[in-house]
């Protein structure tokens, strides 16, 4: 049975996105509020870092779905 990895991430992702969200939220109290493209380059950065991870975690599956 293949799909123990698909529980694996299921059940990974839930604590890595409260860590996450956990981090830049208290990352954002110090950073944000000081200059409107400060702010706009920070929330882009943050939206836009998970995007590694997760290709590398959907590599990960797809890579071994087909064996």
């Amino acid at each position: 049975m293949k799909r123990w990895r698909h529980f694996i991430v299921v059940i990974g992702i839930i604590p890595a996105l409260i860590i996450y969200v956990a981090f830049f939220m208290y990352t954002f109290d110090f950073i944000t509020g000081y200059f409107w493209l400060l702010d706009w380059i920070t929330y882009i950065i943050a939206g836009l870092l998970w995007l590694y991870p997760a290709a590398k975690v959907i590599k990960w599956l797809a890579d071994h779905e087909s064996h």
